[in-house]
C-alpha cells in the first residue's frame, strides 16, 4: 500500500490503479504550510511495522496502520515552516539513513537501523530519489559530499537543481516527484525530458536495472513522495 497526499487523487489515482497500485490518500495537514500540506513525507515515516506520524495525519491514519500491524506514535507538534515542518523528513535507502540532526524526530531516528550519516539538507526525504539501497539521485550537493566523505560504497548521480514543478516555490525536488513502485521499479509524476538531466537519468537506472514508470504526461511535479506500507 502506498501513502500519498489526497490533493494528487485526480492527477494520479487513474494511471496507478491502472498499474495495480493500492493507495490510501491522506487529506492535507492543516499544521503545515498550505503549498505542502499534502506532501507525505512530511508527514509520516514508516518501517518494519513501525511508524511515526504527524498530528495533523493521525486521526486518518492511525486506524488504517493499527489494522494492518502498525505500531504508531506521534512527534512532536509540526509548524508551517522549515525546520518544525521538517522532522519527518529523513532519508533511509535501506542501508544509509540521511538526516539533519537539528531538524529530524528523535522518534524517527530510533525507527530506522541503517548506517546514519549527517547532512545538511532537512528535507533530505525530498531531495533524494532512491533508485536501490546503494543508488541514488540528488541534486543536492550536501549529500554527494557527505556520501564522498563518509566513503559510503554507493553510486550517487548528481543533477542539476530546478526542473520540477512545486506550485508556490520557485521548483520541487527529485525525490518528492518520485518513490519506488517495486523493488526494480521507481515511479515519476511526469517525464524527465525537460530536465537537463533527463538522458544521464535514464541510463543511470538502466545501469541498476531500474525502470521508469512515468505516470503523467504532465512535467514532472512534486508531490512529496509516497509512502510504502509493507
Amino acid at each position: 500500500m502506498l501513502l500519498i497526499g489526497a490533493r494528487y487523487r485526480n492527477r494520479l489515482a487513474r494511471p496507478l490503479e491502472q498499474l495495480g497500485a493500492d493507495v490510501y490518500w491522506l487529506p492535507d495537514d492543516p499544521a503545515l504550510d498550505s503549498r505542502l500540506a499534502g506532501h507525505t513525507d512530511l508527514r509520516i515515516l514508516a518501517t518494519k511495522r513501525q511508524a511515526v506520524v504527524g498530528l495533523g495525519v493521525y486521526p486518518y491514519i492511525v486506524n488504517k496502520l493499527t489494522n494492518i500491524g502498525y505500531s504508531v506514535q506521534t512527534t512532536i507538534p509540526q509548524g508551517p515552516s522549515y525546520p518544525s515542518d521538517a522532522g519527518l523528513c529523513i532519508c533511509d535507502t535501506g542501508s544509509v539513513l540521511f538526516y539533519n540532526p537539528k531538524t529530524a524526530s528523535p522518534q524517527a531516528l530510533a525507527l530506522v537501523d541503517s548506517y546514519k550519516v549527517t547532512v545538511a539538507q532537512g528535507y533530505t526525504r525530498c531531495a533524494v530519489c532512491v533508485v536501490t539501497e546503494r543508488a541514488i539521485i540528488t541534486a543536492d550537493h550536501g549529500i554527494v559530499r557527505a556520501v564522498n566523505n563518509n566513503n559510503i560504497n554507493m553510486d550517487v548521480l548528481e543533477i542539476t537543481p530546478g526542473y520540477i514543478d512545486l506550485a508556490g516555490f520557485d521548483y520541487g525536488f527529485i525525490g518528492g516527484a518520485s518513490f519506488k513502485l517495486g523493488e526494480n521499479t521507481v515511479a515519476f509524476t511526469g517525464p524527465l525530458d525537460r530536465h537537463p538531466n533527463g538522458t544521464e537519468v535514464l541510463a543511470f537506472l538502466a545501469n541498476h536495472s531500474v525502470k521508469p514508470v512515468f505516470l503523467t504526461n504532465d512535467p514532472i511535479f512534486d508531490i512529496g513522495g509516497a509512502v510504502a506500507l509493507e
